[in-house]
C-alpha cells in the first residue's frame, strides 16, 4: 500500500501544477508592459471618456503604501490630492494615436539602470522611497512614427487595478 502514495502524490502534483499554471500565468501577464499598453489604448479610442478612465487610476491610501515606503506614501498622497481633486484627465494630443510603454522597478532605480532611464531624472530621488518589487510604468501617447508626444508616468498595477502617482519625486523635492 506504501508503494502507492508516492505515485498518487506525484499524480496529485503534476495535476495541481498544470490547474495552477495558467492561474500564475495571468497573474504575471497582468502587470506586464502588454497589459499596460492594452489599458492605454482606451484612451485611444474614439469616444473615450478620458474623465472617467482617469478617475479610475487615482490610488487609494492603501494603494499608496503598497508602491511607497509608509513616510512617503503619506507624503505624496498629501502632495496629489489638490492634483487628484481638480479632476485631471488623461488623454492623447490631436494627432496622437499610438501609445509607447516603458517599465522599472525598484530596483531599477536603485541601481539606475536602462530601464530606469527610460524615466523623467526625478526618479532618480527615489530609490529608497519604492517598496520592494514595485513596478511602474512610464508612457507616451504619440503620433505615428514619432517617440515625442504626451508623456505622463507613475503607473502601477496595485491590488489587481491599475493606478497612477504621477512625477511623485516633485514630493521627494
Amino acid at each position: 500500500m506504501n508503494t502507492h502514495i508516492p505515485r498518487l502524490l506525484r499524480r496529485f502534483i503534476i495535476i495541481a501544477a498544470l490547474l495552477c499554471a495558467p492561474i500564475f500565468a495571468r497573474a504575471q501577464e497582468a502587470g506586464s508592459e502588454a497589459a499596460a499598453t492594452a489599458l492605454l489604448k482606451k484612451f485611444l479610442a474614439a469616444g473615450a471618456d478620458r474623465a472617467a478612465l482617469t478617475k479610475e487610476l487615482r490610488p487609494t491610501s492603501e494603494d499608496y503604501t503598497k508602491i511607497f515606503t509608509a513616510d512617503f506614501a503619506k507624503k505624496l498622497e498629501a502632495a496629489q490630492k489638490p492634483l487628484w481633486d481638480s479632476a485631471p484627465v488623461i488623454g492623447p494630443k490631436e494627432g496622437q494615436t499610438e501609445v509607447t510603454v516603458a517599465k522599472a522597478t525598484t530596483e531599477d532605480f536603485q541601481k539606475g539602470t536602462a530601464a530606469a532611464k527610460e524615466f523623467p531624472g526625478g526618479y532618480a530621488k527615489l530609490g529608497d522611497k519604492l517598496q520592494p518589487g514595485a513596478t511602474l510604468f512610464r508612457f507616451k501617447f504619440v503620433k505615428p512614427g514619432e517617440t515625442i508626444g504626451m508623456a505622463f508616468d507613475g503607473l502601477a498595477l496595485v491590488n489587481g487595478h491599475w493606478r497612477i502617482f504621477p512625477k511623485p519625486w516633485r514630493a521627494a523635492e
